[in-house]
């Protein structure tokens, strides 16, 4: 039981990889927020080797963070289960870096992991669109912060008018899209593109384009049941 323990709470099977940084990342801990129509942010602590990491290193690079399964304990002393397969791995950039703790073995650093849709938040802007839907206008916010036909995917089912006149006015690019899109009932998501390792951000006006929540086995504990 107790080897099941440290398996199931040891993070070190989970991997984060930046973009030209090549020291070793041992995941410690992470924490993740996930909503529709929110980009989503994890803070992963990990350890390394390296004294000397420096947030130029990390901050606005291309990142990623694959999630595995606790590989199942055989009882077998000195074997060493082979790594999992990712059951999933997200693509983004970093966009805070600290140094928590120093030892004389290892560093221990947090960084912050985002999809580059959150860039948009950190500059206001004062624009005027005119003769422009709503998607018009999102593709070309987006297109101006350099997101590329890949980046970005509309799936609508609903025609959407063009407006004689929007304002964008002290508004930072991403508060401008979100108000926009909920104005008239668009939502988005993220999905992962594997062969060309990027986050796509998907919009959608559909609830048939939810994706369905995970089924959970119910499993009640044996100390609950009655045997009378």
């Amino acid at each position: 039981m107790l080897q099941k323990a440290r398996i199931l709470f040891d993070h070190s099977r989970h991997t984060l990889h930046v973009r030209d940084v090549e020291a070793p990342l041992d995941v410690l801990a992470f924490e993740g927020d996930e909503a529709p129509s929110q980009p989503f942010t994890y803070r992963i602590e990990f350890t390394s080797t390296d004294h000397d990491l420096e947030g130029d290193s990390f901050l606005c690079r291309d990142a990623s963070f694959s999630l595995r399964a606790p590989p199942e304990p055989l009882g077998i002393p000195g074997y060493t289960p082979p790594i999992a397969a990712p059951l999933r791995t997200l693509y983004g950039t970093i966009t805070r870096f600290a140094l928590l703790a120093y030892s004389q073995d290892e560093s221990r650093y947090e960084v912050t992991f985002v999809p580059r849709l959150k860039l948009l938040g950190f500059a206001r802007q004062y624009r005027i669109y005119q003769n422009q839907s709503v998607p018009e206008i999102v593709e070309q916010v987006l297109r101006r912060n350099n997101f590329a036909g890949q980046d970005f995917l509309f799936q609508l089912t609903r025609e959407y008018p063009q407006r004689e006149q929007v304002m964008q006015y002290g508004e930072d690019d991403l508060a401008f899209i979100q108000r926009l899109t909920a104005e008239v009932g668009i939502w988005y998501r993220f999905s992962m593109d594997e062969r060309l390792r990027i986050e796509v951000l998907e919009f959608h006006d559909d609830q048939r384009h939810y994706l369905p929540a995970p089924a959970l086995p119910l499993r009640p504990l044996s100390s609950l049941e009655s045997s009378g």
